[in-house]
């Protein structure tokens, strides 16, 4: 994809990837395979390989650089492949960068470093994503996600980032629409706002403060985001409101149950999931029949 192509396709919905594991902890790539071919032909604008829904953080290079050749050979050419490669130094993001072009992503996400937060004030992570932004050959987008980072990226960094030739969006999952709207207010309207909050899916698409969605909930339910996506950017509100409440019944069952969760619903569509990476835990029973409830009551 050019740089015109991925900007249309970050108008559109995007589902952060699960990651299909096997019973023995390894990777299920039959089952990662099978899930994007079953997703091609659902309206999706394309993937994002490796973010946290991903539980990149509990894989292995070798098996992060597996997945992103797969789905590189699986994802239509007109479709986004995006791959989260944020990590805990510039250099370390900057080879995973480079490696995740190599391999043929369209665009990257890069989420910010975390583990000496206290140091990363906004003057070091606007110097981290410009070195990022300089040496990628495609089109970085930023990741705001303080509940899992504790840093956040304020929406006068992001504003002096998206000056940046080679930085052409942001993923905001932070679910506080005051930062998404003073995002869109500061930043060109080139720049484009990924929303990663289902709650807050149906808002930012009608007060314009996203240009799409990249959701959790869209690997579970991936025709009723894009329909929510098709009816709000269509102005059919009341149609676009009951699929949004479609998907807020789906995220109140899946609460507290983090990706196992995730997990539970997309094998109760007959998808590739299996078990989550330790330490994460998986959903009891109890929580899967009630994950199970609220699938099959997706319009």
């Amino acid at each position: 994809m050019n740089r015109e192509d991925v900007l249309r396709a970050l108008q559109g919905v995007i589902p952060a990837v699960v990651t299909p594991m096997l019973e023995n902890g390894t990777l299920d790539i039959d089952g990662f395979e099978a899930n994007l071919h079953a997703w091609n032909s659902l309206g999706l604008t394309g993937y994002l390989v490796l973010g946290s829904t991903g539980e990149t953080p509990l894989l292995t290079e070798f098996e992060q650089g597996m997945l992103v050749q797969i789905a590189r050979r699986t994802v239509p050419h007109d479709r986004l492949l995006l791959v989260g490669t944020g990590r805990n130094s510039t250099a370390a993001t900057i080879e995973a960068t480079l490696r995740a072009a190599e391999a043929g992503a369209d665009a990257v996400l890069v989420v910010a470093p975390t583990y000496y937060t206290p140091q990363y004030t906004q003057s070091a992570l606007r110097r981290h994503y410009e070195a990022v932004a300089d040496a990628s050959p495609v089109p970085v987008l930023l990741y705001n996600i303080p509940q899992f980072t504790h840093i956040t990226l304020s929406p006068a960094l992001v504003a002096d980032l998206a000056t940046h030739p080679n930085i052409v969006g942001i993923k905001d999952s932070s679910g506080a629409p005051a930062s998404l709207l003073a995002i869109r207010r500061a930043t060109p309207p080139t720049f484009r706002i990924l929303n990663g909050s289902a709650v807050y899916a149906l808002g930012a698409l009608l007060d314009g403060a996203a240009d799409g969605l990249i959701l959790a909930l869209a690997n579970i339910a991936p025709e009723t985001c894009v329909a929510l996506f098709n009816a709000a950017r269509a102005g059919r509100i009341e149609e676009a409101r009951r699929f949004h409440s479609a998907l807020l019944a789906l995220n109140e069952a899946l609460a507290g149950t983090g990706i196992g969760g995730i997990k539970a619903g997309v094998e109760a569509r007959g998808w590739a999931a299996g078990p989550s990476r330790p330490p994460l835990s998986p959903v009891d029973e109890a929580q899967r029949a009630r994950i199970a409830a609220a699938v099959a009551a997706l319009p």
